[in-house]
């Protein structure tokens, strides 16, 4: 079997061999001890599928990064297999188009060295067949149709769909993807689940290799590096844009390999439809990534659901977090009637019921004087008896536009992620960044340090006002600062001192989100965190302006959603 990495590598080489090949895309975790940690997914996944091919086995690798380039070298050395390194250039001019030129004789004289003989003028007729069959499909087909389309041609296969061919048949928003490898076994459901639809794909697993037809000409090897390096939507791995082509999206999704050489993290800002986000391969992160993806489409008013009219005159809103679970109840005029907090515990699903029995017993009586429930939150796909759900970030930017018109920030730090939001003169997110994949900057943070300080978080907030001597706190990772906190306890640090530290820690992870949207203001501080004095000093300080503090912070998200559901009614939605 013949299987490669990269497409890069000529699938009219791979097609003329006539034998069975595939594009490898297993996605099982692979460790980390033989290459390092600090490797992108993909190159691992590669390792560890390379090391488990048999003697028969031929893997084709492209150096497109030095990680790949560095795995390919090691397979070579280590793996069953029979391996071959294409050597890809670095620009996309004649030059480039030569070298690619003897790289794709080089591969064929590796294959025929091995037995395999190689027809490329065959090869090329059949994968200008194979494009043909792509791109008279690719237009009317969306979803997980689309993404088998691909697949399947990226493994010499035509696909042909078993139902009706009908762009456009899902209520999904259209969605495109672009940049780098993703993991297409999940990320079609992760985009389902925020309302939008894949209708298009600009990653090397979509589009990307069947975006034209190889000229047959006098040298078919120089040929087929023509295509190569004539692509639409080049490799982040070559210095020139890509043009980008993305239609009439509502949304477009970015991936930025995680540790990536070449894909980089730079905020795009030219066009409020595409969100750069940092993506592992295989996908570990479908809850946060829903998240963005959900806001993207919600900040571009993409996103309405149908439902039927409640009966009831109330309005509920519950903001399922990590760390707790929060519920508001509003009049058809979003005046809050009741509010509660409880823990979320281990079962999201069973606090969020609690809450809604609870809330509903103290204040309307019964469930039937309910007339839509809303869920936000990390949590939010599970509440079931939720009419409908919005993102944490719509629901805030919600909240806070009604309750104090000319805020133009939102700084909302919770238990487990802590997130920026920039607003428009009418009240809608216009841009918004998170931190959700580390406890640094987050209530998780600052739990943590009370505990080593022995103190609880308010406590830390009376004795930091008293603080005399400015400590930084370098670590960015919560666990290495709590054993830098322990080393200045140790050097005979004030406590005082050390809890001024820490706060400012905790400003400073949000500062550079905060700067990286343009330090919008009037800032509103949202958040569980935001009840702690000591952390709003220390923003007030470093941010160097004054915050607005609503009156309960930690609720903006549950208003926010109940909000929504008032929206909702009144349209007949």
């Amino acid at each position: 079997m013949i299987f490669y990495t990269c497409s890069y590598i000529p699938l009219e080489i791979l097609m003329g061999t006539g034998r069975d090949f595939e594009r490898l895309l297993s996605v099982t975790p692979s460790s980390c001890h033989e290459l390092g940690c600090n490797l992108c997914g993909y190159a691992k996944t590669v390792y560890g599928a390379g090391m488990e091919l048999d003697k028969g086995d031929f893997l084709l690798v492209a150096d497109s990064c030095d990680a790949m380039r560095r795995v390919g070298d090691l397979l070579n050395e280590s793996s069953r297999a029979g391996v071959f390194i294409m050597r890809l250039p670095w620009k996309r001019d004649e030059l480039a188009v030569e070298f690619m030129a003897s790289e794709v004789l080089r591969l064929i004289g590796f294959l025929e060295k091995k037995g395999i003989d190689v027809n490329l003028l065959a090869g090329i007729e059949r994968f200008n067949d194979l494009i043909d069959h792509v791109r008279s499909l690719e237009a009317t087909l969306e979803g997980r149709d689309l993404t088998e389309l691909y697949l399947s041609a990226l493994n010499g296969l035509k696909h042909v769909p078993t139902g009706s061919v009908d762009k456009g048949k899902t209520s999904g928003k259209n969605f495109g993807l672009a940049g780098g490898i993703v993991d297409m076994s999940e990320i079609d459901g992760i985009i389902e689940s925020a309302g939008g639809v894949i209708t298009l794909n600009e990653t090397c697993l979509g589009a990307r290799p069947f975006a034209s037809r190889t000229r047959i000409g006098k040298d078919p090897a120089l040929s087929v590096a023509q295509r190569l390096i004539g692509w639409r939507a080049p490799c982040g791995r070559f210095s020139e844009k890509a043009e980008n082509e993305y239609g009439e999206l509502d949304g477009l999704l970015y991936a930025i390999p995680k540790f990536c050489d070449f894909y980089d993290f730079t905020r795009n800002t030219s066009d409020s439809k595409i969100y750069r986000a940092e993506i592992d391969y295989p996908l570990n992160s479908h809850g946060q990534i829903a998240t963005r993806v959900g806001a993207l489409l919600e900040k571009n008013s993409a996103r309405r659901s149908k439902m039927e009219k409640g009966g009831g005159s109330f309005f509920l809103g519950i903001d399922s977090g990590s760390t707790t679970t929060n519920g508001v109840l509003t009049d058809s005029t979003g005046k809050i009637l009741h509010w509660k907090t409880i823990r979320t515990g281990i079962n999201a699903m069973a606090s969020a019921r609690r809450l809604y029995e609870e809330l509903i017993s103290q204040s309307v009586g019964t469930k039937e004087e309910v007339a839509r429930i809303v869920a936000t939150g990390y949590g939010r796909e599970l509440i079931d008896f939720a009419d409908e759900t919005v993102t944490e970030i719509s629901c805030h930017a919600r909240a806070v536009s009604t309750l104090f018109p000319s805020a133009r920030g939102i700084v909302d730090i919770g238990g487990q992620d802590s997130k920026v939001i920039k607003l428009s003169t009418e009240g809608k997110v216009e841009d918004f960044s998170m931190n959700d994949r580390c406890a640094a900057g987050t209530g998780r943070f600052l739990e943590v340090m009370a505990k080593v300080l022995e103190l609880d978080p308010e406590e830390m907030a009376s004795l930091a006002s008293r603080s005399s001597r400015e400590l930084s706190i370098s670590s960015v990772c919560t666990v290495f600062a709590e054993s830098e906190v322990v080393s200045l306890i140790g050097r005979g640090e004030k406590i005082e001192d050390i809890s001024a530290g820490l706060f400012n820690a905790i400003v400073k992870r949000v500062a550079a989100m905060y700067a990286r949207l343009g330090s919008p203001e009037p800032l509103v501080f949202t958040g569980g965190v935001a009840r702690n004095a000591g952390v709003v000093h220390a923003m007030e300080r470093v941010f160097k302006r004054k915050v607005i503090l609503p009156e309960v912070p930690d609720i903006m998200g549950a208003y926010g959603a109940a909000l929504f559901a008032t929206d909702r009614q009144e349209k007949g939605q």
